[in-house]
C-alpha cells in the first residue's frame, strides 16, 4: 500500500479532515479511514495525530508526505523527459496575477514572450492574492506574480523581483492637490493633514496592499473622515481620475495612469509604503522551461523600469 494512491494521504494532509478529503477524492469517508489505518499498520508508524482538531501530521507523517511530494515531482520530470519536452512544443502556461496587474504588465511582457514561443497557449488567472495561493497549492496555476506579504503558506517558494512603492494619487483639478504640489516643490514633503476631510478610496482590509497602507496611516496617526472601500486599484484610480478624492496606487498601476494628464502622484518617501513584488510557485514543484523563461522576462522588465 505504501506506493498506492499517494493522493489520498496528501489530500488528507491538505484538508486536515478525513471527511473533507474523502469528498474531494470522490470516495467514502469509511474507505479513506480504513486506507489510512492499513497504511499506518503496514508502515508501523502513526501518520496523523488524531487527538488534534484539525488533524495534524506526525513527524513520521511529515517525512512520508515530503517523500510523496518528491516522488510526484520526479514523476512529472520523467513524463516531461519521455515526452521529449521542447521549448517550441505546443504547451499551456497558466499565469496568475492580482486583479489589476495583468492589465498593466502583460501588454509589455507578452510580445517578447510570444515572439520566442508562438505556440504556447497562455491561460490567465486573475484573482485576489489569497485565492492565487490556493490555486498554486491546487496546481491550477504554474506561478503567480504578486505583492508579497510578511508571511505566506509553508509550501510556497517566493522569488523577489522588485520592490514597489505605493504613491498617493490626486486629481490636478482638486485645489488640495495643488496645495500638495506647492508643498512638494517648496520643501519636498507632503502634509496629509490637509486631506483629513477629503474623500479617500481605500482598498478592502485584509489585502496585502491595504494592510501596508493601513499600517502607514496608523503610524502617521492619520484617519480619513470620509472614505469608500473597494477591492480593485483600477476602481480607485478611475474615481480619482473623475476628481472624486484621493487614493494610494502601486507604482506599476500609477505608471500606466500617467497617460491621464489629470492625475498627479506623490512619493511620500516612506519605507512603510514599499512592498516586495515577487514570483510565487509551489515548493518542490517542477517549473517548466517556458515558465522559467517567462519569469526571467518579468524580472528583466521590472529591473529596467524607471522610477516615476
Amino acid at each position: 500500500m505504501i506506493n498506492n494512491n499517494p493522493e489520498y494521504l496528501l489530500m488528507v494532509a491538505r484538508e486536515k479532515n478525513i471527511s473533507k478529503a474523502a469528498k474531494k477524492l470522490y470516495i467514502s469517508q469509511p474507505y479513506l479511514s480504513q486506507y489510512l489505518l492499513k497504511l499506518e499498520k503496514e508502515m508501523d508508524v502513526k501518520l496523523f495525530d488524531r487527538s488534534k482538531t484539525p488533524l495534524e501530521l506526525t513527524e513520521a507523517g511529515k517525512i512520508y508526505s515530503n517523500y510523496l511530494e518528491s516522488r510526484k515531482l520526479l514523476d512529472q520530470k520523467l513524463k516531461c523527459e519521455l515526452a521529449g519536452l521542447h521549448l517550441q512544443r505546443v504547451n499551456t502556461l497558466n499565469l496568475g496575477f492580482g486583479n489589476w496587474r495583468a492589465s498593466t504588465v502583460l501588454p509589455d511582457l507578452l510580445p517578447h514572450f510570444i515572439k520566442l514561443y508562438p505556440k504556447v497557449h497562455i491561460v490567465l488567472h486573475e484573482h485576489p492574492i489569497n485565492e492565487l495561493y490556493q490555486l498554486i497549492e491546487q496546481d491550477a496555476i504554474d506561478f503567480a506574480i504578486m505583492n508579497l506579504g510578511s508571511t505566506s503558506p509553508n509550501n510556497i517558494t517566493r522569488e523577489i523581483i522588485n520592490y514597489e512603492r505605493f504613491l498617493l494619487a490626486g486629481n490636478r483639478k482638486n485645489p488640495l492637490t495643488k496645495k500638495l504640489m506647492a508643498q512638494k516643490k517648496q520643501c519636498n514633503k507632503v502634509d496629509l493633514e490637509i486631506l483629513e476631510n477629503e474623500l479617500f478610496i481605500l482598498l478592502k482590509p485584509g489585502l496585502v496592499c491595504s494592510n501596508l497602507i493601513a499600517n502607514y496611516l496608523d503610524k502617521k496617526k492619520f484617519c480619513p473622515n470620509n472614505f469608500i472601500v473597494t477591492t480593485d486599484n483600477t476602481t480607485a484610480e478611475n474615481m480619482v481620475a473623475a476628481n472624486l478624492g484621493f487614493c494610494f496606487l502601486p507604482e506599476e498601476c500609477a505608471r500606466q495612469s500617467l497617460k491621464n494628464k489629470d492625475l498627479v502622484f506623490f512619493d511620500l518617501q516612506s519605507e512603510d509604503l514599499i512592498a516586495p513584488l515577487g514570483v510565487v510557485y509551489k515548493k518542490n514543484s517542477f517549473l517548466s522551461p517556458i515558465s522559467r523563461e517567462f519569469i526571467d522576462i518579468a524580472i528583466n522588465y521590472y529591473s529596467t523600469k524607471v522610477d516615476i
